[in-house]
Formats: structure tokens, sequence, C-alpha cells
């Protein structure tokens, strides 16, 4: 037998092997590295498998919410068209909402200060919303959040509530990232998040520095008075990870893994 051709085909059995990777069915695919999460589940970002099987989350493109009052997140019904994107800004691929929860639209600018663009606002760890036309609703007092040091009950977050199963809101890592990534009002806003100026509402439950300031909760408590959030505090001021008081009122943005 001729060694060089003996040899040749054992190389080319090597390589071929080397490429190759089961699929769900069986079959043999070359396309592992471009399907394969880390969880090591078959998927494209669209939330289709190659299988041509769904996902049990839907795709990110666009979702269509009913807001009603009954479920205790809602301050007033409503129903929103959200955009829905991918962003890698977090140093990994998440689905997010395009706008505020609760806004009626994305904003138009970065110190967009209309009620339809600033969306809900959320005290920390609490379910219910705050919605501040000329004022608030609901208009009851304005309370004193529970001093405990844990993180947000996922029992209360308005973004699983709200959205559905996989919603919720983002971790003080994630926006830690994002502080990294989004230095300014004008970076955050030009970011895919369009994320904009939708001020607070402060300690006695009134609106302050909308169309100027961020505030956004993450999910993550410091100690029984104070919570981490994304905030850049002024105008011209640079983006940070904060301590804010929990009973603050504060902004929502929801991620989807």
């Amino acid at each position: 037998m001729n060694t060089r051709y003996f040899i040749g085909i054992v190389l080319l059995t090597i390589n071929t092997v080397y490429a190759q990777s089961i699929t769900v069915e069986g079959r043999l695919s070359t396309t592992r590295a471009e399907f394969i999460n880390k969880a090591g589940k078959k998927q494209t970002l669209d939330g289709v498998e190659p299988t041509g099987r769904l996902n049990i989350l839907p795709p990110c493109t666009n979702m269509i919410v009913n807001h009603i009052t009954s479920r205790g997140v809602a301050p007033v019904a409503k129903t929103v068209i959200y955009n829905l994107a991918y962003s890698s800004i977090t140093g990994e691929s998440k689905c997010w909402i395009l706008q505020n929860l609760g806004s009626a639209s994305a904003p138009a600018s970065a110190t967009d200060n209309t009620e339809g663009a600033s969306g809900w606002y959320w005290q920390f760890g609490a379910k219910k919303g705050y919605q501040y036309t000329s004022s608030r609703t609901p208009s009851s007092a304005w309370p004193a959040q529970a001093l405990v040091n844990t993180d947000w009950a996922t029992g209360n977050d308005p973004c699983t509530i709200e959205l559905g199963t996989g919603w919720r809101l983002p971790t003080y890592v994630e926006w830690q990232a994002v502080e990294l990534a989004a230095t300014n009002l004008t970076s955050l806003f030009n970011s895919e998040l369009k994320m904009h100026a939708a001020g607070y509402l402060g300690l006695t439950g009134t609106l302050g520095e909308r169309g100027s300031t961020v505030h956004y909760w993450s999910n993550t408590s410091y100690s029984t008075t104070h919570a981490r959030a994304y905030v850049i505090p002024t105008l011209s001021g640079r983006s940070t990870t904060s301590t804010n008081d929990k009973d603050a009122g504060f902004s929502v943005r929801c991620i989807r893994d």
C-alpha cells in the first residue's frame, strides 16, 4: 500500500471530525460556534432554533403590553407597544425594552421632558409604580420603604409582572457595564438603548429634574436605607452607579436574558 496515500486519508479524517458537532436531532453540523449558546442550547438571536423549533422566549422585536391596575403595578391602565432590541452593552447579548416601563413611546431626545416618554417611577423594592403628570397617581401618602437590606424581590419585580417570564430589572453589575459604555447623557441616548433624562420622584413623592437627570434602579440593595442605581446627576454630568435612598422614585428599564 502507498504509505503517503494512507497518511493523507488519516489526516483528512481527523480534520473532518474536528469540524463536526452534533445537533439536537443527532445530525452532524459544522456551525456549532454560530448557534450554541453558553447554556449549550442551539438557537439564534431571534429566538428560533436552527431545527425550526421556537425558543420558549419570544423574539426580541416588539411586544404589545396591556397594563392593567389589578396586577398592583400599573398606576393607570394603558396599552403600550414596546420596541425591543438585543444589546451587548453589558458585555453579553441581552434583550432590552427601548423605552422606560410605563412610557407611551420612546423619547424624542436625550432631554425629552414629556410624561409620555418618561414612563412610571418606582421606589426601590416596591411593586407599585407612580405616574406623574401635573400631579402624582396614586396621590396617596408617599410611603417609606421597609428598613431591610435585601435585593428587589422577584415577586415585586415590575418587569416580570408586567412583561412576563424572563424579564427582570438589571443588576448592579450590568449597570456598571452600561456606565463604562455610556459616560454621559449624549452617549446614553445615542446608544442602542435610547435612554434619556426622565428625572425622579423625590423623598416626598414630588417630581424633580425631568429632562435633565437620569435615575434607573438596579435590583441590588446596598443597605437598609439605600440601593444601587445608574445615575447621571446633572445635565452635563458623568454617569455613575451610585447608592440612593430607597424611598426615592426612579425609572425602570427591563432586560431579558
